[in-house]
């Protein structure tokens, strides 16, 4: 027999929505009616902040782009792997959390089964773009440091064109399964939800969570715990030019921004991950609003991760230009950049 769940990333609208016109065993009149009044409430808050984060997620992202290409400083693979990330998070406020208002608000799927699919889609290849992009993001860090002779013959523009194609051919490729099992679904006659079939919608969300989350996030840890420790450990060359001098600068902040924005992704996803293996796999309908309002905060702090992006980017690039102002600079003047700095921090 097949059973049904939302799209994994959802919270299971369908349990509170049937909770809020049917008043189950296990909820007393007072409960109830405190649920009813949640449901209320969210209708209107949930859209209002999924908005808000499409808005700032699509502006942020945006002006990163438009920020990076205008960097001389930043060349190679480095530009081309901040602009991918960039580009993704712009992607998926646009395909999945703007979306993502439209079941509190109207409590329904209004476009239909074939945009129902695609939207399905789009939002996977999204996400799991994100985390191939934080993983090769890390991976050049950690051959510039660990292995920079090596990094000579790697770290070419032509090779990161190549890492990008073979990228995204990946995701696109890897994802058109989602076309099929994404369906719309008619439920209690009038409402329609976008959703994805199973047989096991268990065994799904735990392998989901194995290969969306803990598996990449594994591997992100043991890149970036060896390239920091590498990189606090190592000692500052001496004789270069101001031109090396510049872009060691330049490497030592990527580095950093790398690092933030791996730990800043492992840390807003976490909370949602959890939850909805944890859903999913007990089978058990939470029907509290406590329980309820977890899910939400959980389900926003992890969309918030694409508006935090471009906000360690503009701390990067800040950094970035103080450091090479004081390189480019006499002693009295550094100086003067450092107090400047102070003040405008």
């Amino acid at each position: 027999m097949e059973s049904t769940t939302l799209i994994y990333e959802d919270i299971d609208y369908i349990h509170f929505w049937n909770i809020s016109g049917n008043m189950t065993n296990d909820m007393d009149m007072e409960n109830y009616e405190e649920f009813l009044k949640f449901i209320s409430l969210t209708r209107i808050i949930i859209p209002v902040f999924y908005g808000l984060i499409a808005i700032f997620g699509l502006l942020g992202n945006i002006l990163t782009i438009a920020g990076i290409q205008r960097h001389k400083t930043i060349i190679g693979i480095t530009k081309y792997l901040i602009t991918n990330l960039a580009i993704t998070d712009i992607l998926y406020v646009a395909f999945g959390v703007s979306f993502k208002a439209i079941y509190p608000a109207l409590r329904f799927w209004p476009f239909g089964d074939i945009w129902c699919r695609i939207h399905t889609y789009l939002e996977y290849v999204c996400y799991f773009a994100k985390i191939c992009t934080l993983v090769l993001m890390s991976l050049d860090r950690y051959i510039y440091l660990v292995h920079p002779i090596r990094a000579l013959m790697l770290r070419t523009k032509r090779n990161g064109y190549i890492a990008l194609i073979a990228l995204w051919s990946l995701v696109i490729l890897g994802n058109i399964p989602f076309i099929f099992i994404a369906r719309e679904v008619v439920i209690d006659e009038q409402v329609k939800v976008c959703s994805i079939h199973f047989e096991d919608p268990s065994g799904f969300a735990t392998y989901f969570f194995l290969f969306s989350y803990l598996l990449p996030l594994i591997v992100l840890i043991l890149l970036n715990g060896h390239t920091f420790r590498v990189f606090l450990t190592g000692t500052s060359p001496t004789g270069y030019t101001n031109g090396d001098l510049i872009q060691l600068e330049v490497n030592k902040s990527v580095t950093k921004m790398v690092f933030l924005v791996v730990s800043f992704f492992a840390v807003c996803w976490m909370p949602l991950q959890v939850i909805m293996l944890y859903t999913h796999v007990s089978k058990e309908k939470h029907s509290t609003v406590s329980f309820a309002s977890i899910s939400y905060a959980a389900q926003c702090l992890a969309y918030m991760n694409s508006c935090i992006n471009p906000i360690l980017y503009t701390i990067y690039t800040h950094t970035l230009r103080i450091g090479m102002a004081l390189i480019t600079r006499s002693a009295v003047e550094r100086q003067d950049i450092l107090q400047l700095a102070v003040i405008g921090n």
